[in-house]
């Protein structure tokens, strides 16, 4: 890039004089102006393009780095291994909730049977009740 002019009096246009050679300069010094602008916006979007870059490097570096231990997890077999205990744990509870369902299931059988037995009982006992009056009924009457 070229070092700044210490006098600007120099890109003054000077109105007086309408020289030909004073026309080259001033549009050669506009286009030098331009140009020092264009430089400046592309290097404005060179740092930009490089933030942004950077940022996504860093983005991937961090998704490669969990990538790759949970790619060792997996090789080492510890995934494995946690699924494994999880599964025997949810077979040993498995397994006690088909007992506790046979147990209720055996118990419910247990109920009807006594329920049954007792209205059994109720029905004997209300004949019995039934025959002793009248059994009492008659012999009063005799």
């Amino acid at each position: 890039m070229l070092a700044p002019l210490k006098d600007r009096s120099v890109l003054a246009r000077s109105d007086a004089d309408d020289d030909p050679e004073e026309d080259t300069e001033t549009m050669l010094r506009n286009a030098l102006r331009e140009a020092r602008q264009a430089l400046r916006r592309a290097a404005t979007q060179g740092v930009r393009q490089t933030v942004a870059l950077t940022n996504e490097i860093n983005r991937l570096s961090e998704e490669n780095r969990q990538l790759r231990q949970r790619l060792e997890e997996l090789e080492n077999g510890q995934s494995i291994v946690a699924l494994g205990q999880q599964l025997m744990a949810l077979r040993a509870e498995n397994d006690a909730l088909i007992s506790a369902a046979r147990r209720v299931c055996d118990l419910n059988h247990g109920l009807r049977a006594a329920h049954g037995e007792c209205e059994r009982l109720s029905a004997a006992r209300e004949q019995a009740l039934d025959q002793l009056h009248t059994g009492i009924a008659q012999n009063a009457h005799a």
